[in-house]
């Protein structure tokens, strides 16, 4: 109270948690309005990271898709589809690599020389253009899907490709009627990319080898001479790989990869021959081998007579037949008299029905080829044996060669020769997309012309 008696009031303050609240809402309002916007690097930054992960989910759909050989009709499957939609993506990526070019190109001469030779053999055959439309798929989707590999690779490490693919593969297994012999013909090598590829997940080139090693034993105790004979080549190259080998000697050629390629062949078929006939892998492997060698001199010949027929149908018609030309009687009576000189009685259901009944087969990548597409495709099958050897070469002189590559070169260097082209596509498509190596790196060069030292790591460091 003032001198005069006057009442003055002191001003009080306001609430304490209504002043909080209007603090609060001004400061996030000014907050929103001094929030910067993305700058356009950044911009560009965060769109190509969602661009990477769309790339990772397209290349994974299609490795799956391609082991998987879903048929969309007229046997073309969705891995062809898919490789073919994609084109623009990954052709400038893909013919950065040594060979694939030139494998690109003869596959484009020899689908075309299918079809015209399938048109002129109209009038001494019976033809089938859906059974053209369908092996010139087979072999175009081949070497597309081997592309799109190439272009996956600096996305995918190689051991996501082998689970990937081995998981298609594995899929597709599941669907396969129940056969003879299910390891063999099934589940022998979609199990062994998988088991390879978790290997090389592990980083450990001995784990590829003993789990390579576990392979021979069960193709072994299961009865598939043929796929043990391809891991224990395998594993014999990677062990060699391994050893501190003298420059001289770890700097091969191609012509020294081949020689080196029918050395070790040669002691596991002789080795593995002597073991089946002493009754080591079991009674019936037994009798099979001792039959066999009894009848054609050879287990090779014996358990082959499908190159019998290979050789009397060049003989008939050099020039090949056509993607989709059915044999006629007098084709089918050649075929069966090559045969019939390895000792082998050509008169029964197998021969008509599964090599010239619907189609034209005669289990051997590279005999298909030329009875599809013509010289054009022999030509094909030479280069593509060609570029897996080099390619061999290069990655043995640099140390850079993985199971999950291995395991897959043996396979289908193993059935261009002696196996379908229809069984030995997919696996061919993997191990091209994985071996092939880029023009003009300089850890792929010729090491003895360009005096440069041997690179220590692998090609890939996430292998």
């Amino acid at each position: 109270m003032s001198a005069a008696g006057t009442v003055v009031l002191e001003a009080q303050p306001a609430s304490a948690p209504g002043a909080v609240r209007a603090a609060g809402r001004t400061a996030a309002r000014a907050s929103r309005r001094r929030r910067p916007r993305l700058t356009a690097p950044r911009r560009r930054e965060y769109w190509n990271l969602v661009l990477l992960w769309l790339v990772f989910a397209v290349a994974a759909v299609t490795v799956v898709n391609t082991g998987m050989r879903i048929e969309v009709g007229a046997g073309v499957t969705t891995g062809c589809v898919l490789a073919l939609a994609l084109l623009p993506l990954w052709l400038s990526t893909a013919l950065r690599y040594r060979h694939y070019p030139a494998l690109l190109g003869l596959t484009a001469v020899s689908v075309a020389s299918g079809l015209w030779l399938t048109a002129a053999s109209a009038t001494a055959y019976e033809v089938s253009w859906s059974l053209a439309i369908q092996n010139s798929a087979l072999l175009a989707g081949t070497v597309l899907t081997a592309g799109v590999v190439l272009w996956v690779r600096p996305v995918l490490s190689e051991w996501q490709i082998g689970l990937l693919f081995g998981a298609g593969l594995l899929l597709e297994a599941t669907t396969i009627p129940g056969l003879d012999n299910p390891w063999k013909y099934q589940w022998g090598m979609p199990l062994a990319v998988l088991a390879l590829a978790g290997a090389q997940a592990m980083r450990s080139r001995l784990l590829g080898i003993l789990v390579l090693l576990g392979f021979v034993a069960a193709s072994a105790f299961l009865d598939s001479r043929s796929l043990t004979g391809m891991f224990l080549v395998a594993a014999m190259i990677l062990v060699l790989q391994a050893l501190p080998l003298p420059r001289r000697l770890r700097h091969l050629g191609a012509g020294r990869v081949i020689l080196l390629m029918l050395a070790l062949g040669a002691s596991a078929y002789v080795l593995f021959t002597r073991l089946a006939l002493s009754g080591a892998l079991g009674l019936s492997t037994q009798m099979r081998t001792q039959e066999q060698e009894l009848r054609a001199g050879s287990v090779l010949l014996g358990g082959r007579p499908e190159m019998g027929a290979t050789a009397g149908l060049f003989l008939h018609r050099p020039e090949g037949f056509g993607a989709g030309t059915v044999l006629n009687p007098e084709g089918i009576a050649a075929a069966q008299q090559a045969m019939s000189r390895l000792n082998y009685d050509p008169d029964n259901g197998y021969v008509y029905n599964y090599m010239f009944g619907r189609s034209l087969e005669v289990h051997s990548g590279v005999g298909d080829l030329w009875a599809l597409f013509g010289p054009p495709g022999l030509l094909l099958a030479l280069v593509l044996i060609w570029a897996l050897i080099d390619s061999l070469a290069r990655r043995f002189s640099t140390s850079s060669l993985t199971p999950v590559q291995a395991a897959t070169l043996l396979f289908t260097l193993w059935t261009m020769f002696f196996g379908p082209l229809y069984t030995v596509a997919p696996i061919l498509a993997l191990c091209l997309g994985l071996m092939l190596v880029p023009r003009g790196d300089p850890r792929f060069l010729d090491l003895r012309r360009s005096g440069l030292p041997t690179p220590a790591a692998p090609e890939d460091s996430r292998t």
